[in-house]
């Protein structure tokens, strides 16, 4: 992935020890929503603020709060009974009926996905017993955390006097409700199954969220808000290249929502400075392929890495890791994943970048079962035959050597043997003459 900025908007500085994309003079958006906020987790700056302390009503992103309390208060398969006061809540719902039993994680996701109206309600039964005592916590909570000017009447966000909140204070609150495991997976889902109960069939659950079916989009979780095509909320985490976002939208219409998030997280990524650690397509390390026609393969970033700094922090601050999967067996294509390159700042973990190799390995001969690739195999191969050629040719040379020898000796036996057969034959010429 790769970061949009305009060439209008950002410069890229050279530094000593990597680069930075530095916020050039930006262009504020102009949106439609009467209250929005972002904030960005990496530098704890606010980035954009529009009437950020006007009470607005905030109509399903309520949600987040129940489903906060819901998780802090009950296991996730607790079993609740849904009472009559939830399956007669009107508006959005996922069609609960009355004695019908559920887990806190249906009622979870029944809540989140679809907005269900009655899921909130009963969660804030099963927690507090009556509504009443809910919203009380709702409040106490929304007051701890930090939020002034906010107040509830209900679970679910459904238009009501003095329930309402700011772009300031619910930022608060979705800091606190994506922080959560729990809620980050289930306002990050797509799609949820309620298995059959006893009161109804398998139900299947979709977002309202567009963004989360764009893998590109950079939002990995939120809540949408809907009373009418010129009342609509969302709240919404962004996360892409390193760089973290929260962001809130109240008072918009159901026509520009989307395009005014959008023109948020394009105006969040031009303005706060990146610095970047690694480029696209730099070597990292090599991974070992189990089985493979290679077994040891280099391996590249898939995009570029970003950190991004609080103001005044040092490019010191950050360190970086490379970790590799253990499990890469042969046959593999080219782009497949092989590992992560980890950016940290002051040891917490800020962005991950994709390893991935750029060649295809086929499966390995036999010998790739011992961690020995092919290439390997036929250098081992060849090595072995000259090796044993080497062997031959110097028994060879050796055998042909004793013989020799053994001829010279035997023939020089002879020579002896000739020489006193010589000597012997002179001596007796010698004694005859005389």
């Amino acid at each position: 992935m790769k970061r949009t900025i305009s060439l209008v908007m950002a410069v890229l500085i050279v530094i000593s020890s990597g680069s930075s994309i530095c916020a050039a003079k930006v262009t504020r958006p102009d949106i439609t929503a009467a209250g929005a906020m972002v904030y960005c987790q990496n530098t704890g700056e606010i980035v954009y603020s529009k009437n950020s302390q006007k009470k607005l009503e905030p109509f399903s992103v309520t949600k987040l709060m129940t489903v906060l309390l819901a998780v802090q208060n009950l296991p996730l398969d607790k079993e609740v009974t849904v009472s009559a006061e939830a399956a007669s809540q009107r508006e959005s719902s996922i069609n609960l009926k009355e004695g019908e039993v559920l887990t806190v994680e249906d009622l979870i996701y029944g809540a989140l996905l679809p907005s269900g109206n009655d899921a909130a309600y009963a969660l804030g039964e099963a927690v507090s017993g009556d509504m009443e005592t809910f919203v009380s916590l709702m409040n106490k909570t929304a007051k701890n955390i930090g939020c002034k000017r906010t107040h509830f009447t209900n679970p679910s966000g459904m238009q009501a006097k003095r329930h309402y909140t700011t772009a300031s204070d619910m930022m608060e609150i979705i800091k606190v409700a994506l922080s959560n495991d729990i809620i980050r997976k289930a306002a990050g889902s797509t799609k949820y199954t309620i298995e059959k109960t006893n009161k109804s069939k398998k139900r299947v659950l979709h977002t309202h969220i567009n963004f989360l079916k764009d893998k590109d989009s950079g939002v990995y979780a939120g809540k949408t808000g809907y009373w009418d095509d010129y009342n609509c909320s969302i709240a919404l985490g962004y996360k892409k290249d390193g760089l973290s976002l929260f962001i809130i939208v109240l008072g918009d219409t159901v026509k520009q929502r989307t395009k005014d998030v959008k023109k948020l997280i394009q105006y969040a990524t031009a303005k706060v400075e990146g610095y970047k650690v690694i480029g696209s397509g730099k070597e990292n390390g090599n991974v070992r392929i189990k089985h493979g026609a290679k077994t040891s393969v280099t391996a590249y970033t898939a995009e570029t890495g970003y950190a991004y700094l609080p103001k005044e922090a040092s490019t010191k601050l950050v360190t970086t890791k490379t970790v590799m999967r253990s499990d890469v067996e042969a046959p593999v294509k080219a782009g497949t994943v092989v590992g992560t390159y980890q950016i940290y700042v002051a040891d917490e973990l800020v962005n991950e970048v994709d390893l991935v190799i750029t060649e295809d390995i086929e499966q390995g001969w036999f010998p790739s079962y011992l961690g020995i690739s092919n290439f390997a195999t036929i250098i081992i191969c060849v090595v072995v035959v000259l090796l044993l050629t080497l062997f031959l040719s110097i028994a060879i040379a050796k055998a042909r050597y004793r013989r020799r020898k053994k001829m010279l000796k035997k023939q020089r036996i002879m020579e002896i043997a000739m020489e006193e057969m010589r000597r012997e034959q002179e001596r007796k010429e010698r004694d005859w003459r005389f």
